[in-house]
């Protein structure tokens, strides 16, 4: 058993009684293999933090830094909690933009991508303003097996996206071969197509959908859109850990939900694309810290939870993110000179934001091991 194990089966003791009423979730916990217990309160408190985050983009951007006592999967509980909090938000999908995301990703392959000499994407020799590479091929809900890729008859100047896709080895009357098969997907329809390799917008159907009572057990009183439930989204990002999506998967892996429909782990819930086969659409996107890499094509979203100290610095320095809420969580047996820096990068934010007091005092009280600091930008 490590220090941190150790440290994590003694550091977070009993907490007064005001805590209490929060904790009602009808499911029970394991961590590390060990025995199914009822879930703590740090557990609780964790998905609740995410839960009861403010859901609203319009108002001053929020940096928090939640302190743990020990190495735990405490920013993926957290992102759990944001999570059901977006299946609630009947606005909180990727269909409205999904279109004009097609459209980018279109101008991008024809005008960058496409035409790149490096033998391999690298974005930051290149100098082109993008983080991953577009490949220009697209896939068809109804038909998965089949692959289109942008048409350079794509009309950029008017919005209007051309695919094609190969006719096949079939021959016309004439004896000549078949050209390829041109597709002009409009804004109504566009959700028949998603970018290969990426988790489709919105299923056809309830097949592969999300099972409902999971989440409803591990938030008794959360609202559910129904629709979600076969809905991806990008306006929540887990940055995992520092020694890549392995890492970040493993530690979620070992942590094990009891419910009534049976048990589940944390990767699984979370819904991160290819995390599970069984689940075709994706409600968290992941940001790779090692190959600082998306797992999709995505716009800024709108919260970030970066889960240790190496990838909570790089979410703040990111351009990506500069407009995202960020909850960073470290656990504080890491060394002293990244505490060091970790505490001056905080200090040097000061002159931006303000203590949130406000959001602090409308939080549940923490367990007595885990600190927790909220920043918000200071108005104009």
């Amino acid at each position: 058993m490590t220090r941190g194990q150790r440290f994590n089966n003694r550091a977070f003791g009993h907490i007064p009684n005001v805590f209490e009423v929060f904790l009602q979730m009808n499911a029970l916990f394991s961590e590390r293999n060990q025995e199914w217990r009822p879930v703590p309160f740090w557990v609780d408190f964790l998905i609740r933090l995410g839960y009861r985050w403010p859901a609203s983009t319009m108002g001053p951007r929020r940096i928090a830094l939640l302190s743990m006592p020990c190495d735990s999967a405490a920013a993926e509980l957290v992102a759990l909690g944001a999570m059901i909090r977006d299946l609630g938000n009947s606005n909180a999908n990727d269909i409205a933009g999904h279109y004009a995301a097609l459209m980018r990703y279109a101008r991008q392959y024809l005008e960058h991508c496409r035409g790149c000499d490096l033998p391999e994407c690298d974005p930051a020799a290149k100098r082109c303003g993008y983080v991953a590479k577009a490949t220009g091929r697209l896939r068809y809900s109804p038909s998965l097996r089949k692959v289109y890729t942008v048409s350079r008859s794509t009309d950029l100047a008017n919005g209007r996206i051309a695919l094609e896709r190969p006719a096949g080895r079939t021959r016309s009357r004439s004896g000549e071969m078949n050209g390829p098969v041109t597709s002009w997907p409009n804004a109504e329809h566009a959700t028949n197509w998603h970018i290969e390799n990426e988790p489709p917008p919105q299923l056809a159907s309830s097949e592969g959908a999300l099972s409902e009572g999971p989440y409803r057990q591990i938030i008794t009183e959360a609202e559910i859109h129904s629709n979600n439930l076969r809905r991806s989204y990008s306006g929540l990002c887990l940055v995992g850990r520092a020694g890549g999506e392995g890492a970040t998967r493993e530690i979620c892996k070992s942590v094990r939900f009891q419910f009534s429909g049976g048990d589940y782990s944390l990767s699984d819930v979370l819904t991160i694309h290819r995390w599970s086969m069984a689940v075709p659409i994706s409600r968290v996107i992941f940001y790779n810290a090692r190959t600082e890499k998306f797992d999709r094509h995505t716009p800024q979203p709108s919260l970030v939870i970066a889960d240790g100290d190496t990838s909570f610095l790089k979410v703040l320095g990111g351009t990506e993110f500069q407009r995202s809420d960020v909850i960073g969580v470290i656990h504080r047996v890491v060394e002293r000179d990244r505490l060091e820096a970790l505490g001056n990068q905080m200090l040097g934010l000061q002159q931006w934001y303000a203590e949130d007091t406000e959001m602090l005092g409308g939080l549940p009280a923490a367990p007595r091991a885990i600190g927790l600091s909220i920043l918000k930008r200071r108005t104009p």
